[in-house]
């Protein structure tokens, strides 16, 4: 599952003023399991889905069973 995240983490200082909705921090893509576990996917199932290492560990231990 992917979500758009906002990273802001207000680097702004006088000299260098904040960059508001063109900094590439307010939208920031990240990829969590598709198990809904809650986890960043780290990895990609056979299935073309994205999940976290002990989430794919599980799913490949039902395969082999």
């Amino acid at each position: 599952m992917v979500v758009i995240e906002n990273h802001c983490c207000d680097c702004a200082v006088p000299g260098y003023p904040c960059l508001g909705s063109d900094c590439e921090l307010r939208r920031v893509e990240v990829h969590y399991c598709d198990c809904g576990c809650g986890f960043k996917a780290t990895e990609t199932g056979r299935d073309g889905g994205e999940y976290c290492e002990e989430c794919l560990r599980e799913m490949e231990g039902e395969d082999d069973a």
